[in-house]
């Protein structure tokens, strides 16, 4: 099934200088990004600022697809997807899932979805973790993303106390809106455009 986007709210934030690091971290909980039909891993990120073939190979050590440890960057994407990106992890967690890993082998085996993916047009939710977001964030919160308004209205609870350093300016629509106002409208919103500048 495709999922239906509703797009009636663009939101854009005006952090200061030092918030844009922890404005990053909103990407650990996903945003999502269009596809039509099927689409490599490859092929989606290069496709988005700051990513680019050298990057992905040498900076993303770790991807996830639905929650499973992948090793294949061109493996192929379908709607309703989940990719989460992560730069090396410590440990012998790190080792184990690092892409082409001489560990991966300890890997819990579990059964990949075998059934044929819509060749429809849909979205595929993209989670970005530490030095992936810090590194690419910015410019993709810039050029705009789409994101779940739950998973925003979360984030700004959880930065409350912060907002007025991390929100120096809210616009929603082009109109000036106060941080209980932004709280109160994206409490309603299924999906929102985000932008920051």
């Amino acid at each position: 099934m495709t999922t239906t986007i509703p797009l009636s709210v663009t939101l854009h934030l005006h952090p200061s200088q030092s918030s844009h690091r922890k404005l990053t971290t909103l990407l650990q909980s996903g945003f999502l990004q269009a596809i039509n039909g099927q689409i490599s891993i490859t092929d989606l990120l290069v496709s988005l600022p700051g990513f680019d073939l050298p990057y992905l190979e040498e900076r993303v050590q770790t991807i996830f697809v639905n929650g499973l440890a992948e090793d294949d960057i061109y493996r192929q994407l379908a709607d309703g997807d989940t990719l989460a990106l992560s730069a090396a992890m410590p440990g012998l967690a790190g080792a184990i899932f690092r892409r082409g890993g001489q560990h991966a082998s300890l890997r819990t085996k579990l059964k990949k979805n075998t059934s044929i993916p819509s060749k429809n047009t849909g979205y595929v939710t993209l989670k970005l973790f530490n030095m992936i977001a810090r590194e690419t964030g910015p410019e993709l919160l810039r050029n705009g993303i789409l994101i779940k308004g739950k998973n925003l209205s979360g984030f700004l609870e959880r930065q409350k106390k912060d907002a007025k350093d991390l929100l120096q300016k809210i616009e929603v629509d082009g109109v000036k809106t106060t941080y209980p106002e932004l709280l109160s409208l994206i409490a309603d919103q299924d999906v929102l455009s985000l932008h920051s500048k």
